[in-house]
């Protein structure tokens, strides 16, 4: 009987799991799933229970597998629930989805599976097998280890003197239910960084009747873009085929974006790249990702990952009450004493800012040396991953292969998901990730 261990419950282990339990048919296999029970098909993304948290694509494009991308709707409409296809659902009831998307797959695969409410803190590797060390004191025996971190915490601010960190004040994890319900409704409520993460503290704010001003802060003070549909552009990847400078790219991109304008949208340009953005990727030369990473990225960012027009309304109306404020700059001092004193600079000039509560939205801490996890920890030391050379993920082959100690691509630990983000760029949203479980669960199946 072939073992293969999951580590993580979040949306990528789920899927891979789920694609095991379908594909697997009259193989011998059995699955190790470790992850807290009660959090499978959650994860960061969907483990909110807050209804003003929605979905950043429409319902109609979020099935669970890439042969049924209209499955999620379809369960919408088994499961009683009233919305359209075109529809931004609460990413809660997306996480329902997923659990019980894995559990009809369980219900009915001829598969022995196992979950472990347990966390893995060590892993030892030879050449043909793994064993995973969980809190609990067990040990999973296993032929192939799938690493489906998700998303780490992010980074602390990037400043000299971090001793405000150990405020109670400071909410370094954005989705710690603590920070709602620890403010007064007029605490004035500083966030760094103005990405996905600020709008979910902003629109659940707002939702809670908050009255405290929110100042958001980011280099460029960039907000994301708001999704419209309905629009669409003819493809023009031939005009991009053996591309291998960010800049030659980019010229071709602006030239067909300025062409949309007359009887189409940017955002289907934007949305044509998507089938060829990881094969871009992959052919960029290592000088120019590094570029692209420091000089566009944040442009392409809010282009790519757009928001609802809910909650695009919702961001305008607080900033015309002057509830919410944008702000462009680099942080240079945060001091704490009963309030946050935060101090930033745009074009030479400083500015001073404070507030009484301090939320952490920079992003998922990306580079592996640095993140907060016994288990990573463990895995860097014993040299089972080391960072990408962009330090976005951990190095490994696009088909999801880790870099492993003796300085090649294993065949007994895989990943997906967001730690292939300096492999592949796009890998963090379900229409990337569905596709990377199918493949790498027939990968593991036919070995």
């Amino acid at each position: 009987m072939k073992r293969i261990t999951i580590i993580g419950g979040g949306a990528s282990g789920t899927l891979t799991a789920t694609n095991l339990l379908k594909l697997a048919g009259e193989r011998p296999v059995h699955i190790d799933l470790v992850e807290k029970r009660s959090r499978i098909g959650r994860g960061v993304a969907f483990g909110t229970t807050r209804d003003a948290h929605l979905l950043n694509v429409p319902a109609g494009r979020m099935g669970a597998f890439p042969d049924d991308v209209g499955g999620f709707h379809a369960w919408l409409v088994a499961n009683g629930h009233d919305f359209d296809d075109h529809a931004f659902v609460p990413r809660r009831i997306f996480g329902a989805y997923l659990r019980d998307t894995f559990e009809t797959a369980a219900a009915s695969a001829n598969v022995s599976i196992e979950l472990h409410d347990d966390e893995a803190v060590d892993m030892s590797v030879d050449d043909s097998s793994a064993q995973v060390m969980l809190r609990s004191g067990e040990v999973l025996q296993t032929d192939k280890v799938v690493l489906a971190f998700g998303n780490f915490a992010p980074p602390d601010p990037n400043v000299k003197d971090t001793s405000f960190a150990a405020s109670p004040r400071y909410f370094k994890d954005p989705w710690n239910d603590d920070l709602y319900s620890s403010l007064n409704p007029d605490d004035e409520v500083f966030v760094i960084g103005t990405g996905l993460s600020m709008v979910d503290v902003a629109i659940q704010l707002n939702a809670s009747g908050h009255r405290g001003k929110i100042s958001a802060i980011s280099t460029r003070g960039l907000l994301p873009e708001v999704h419209e549909l309905g629009h669409s552009y003819p493809a023009f990847n031939d005009e991009l085929d053996g591309a291998s400078r960010i800049t030659d790219i980019f010229k071709t991109v602006r030239k067909h974006t300025i062409k949309a304008e007359q009887d189409s949208n940017w955002r289907a340009v934007i949305d044509n790249l998507r089938p060829v953005t990881q094969k871009l990727w992959l052919d960029l030369p290592l000088a120019e990702k590094r570029y692209f990473k420091q000089h566009l990225s944040r442009y392409w960012n809010i282009a790519r990952h757009r928001v609802p027009p809910e909650a695009n309304a919702i961001l305008r109306k607080m900033q015309a009450d002057g509830r919410l404020e944008i702000l462009a700059g680099r942080l240079r001092d945060i001091k704490y004493d009963d309030r946050f004193s935060v101090t930033y600079s745009n074009n030479g000039v400083e500015y001073v800012q404070s507030a009484d509560v301090l939320v952490n939205c920079i992003g998922s801490e990306t580079n592996f040396s640095r993140i907060d996890s016994e288990f990573v920890r463990n895995l860097v030391a014993r040299r089972h991953i080391r960072n990408d050379e962009l330090d976005l993920g951990i190095m490994a082959s696009p088909d999801g292969r880790v870099f492993g100690k003796n300085d090649e691509y294993s065949d007994i630990v895989w990943t997906l998901g967001t730690a292939l983000k300096g492999t592949l760029w796009e890998t963090t949203a379900i229409p990337e990730i569905r596709t990377q479980a199918r493949e790498l669960a027939l990968k593991l199946l036919a070995d």
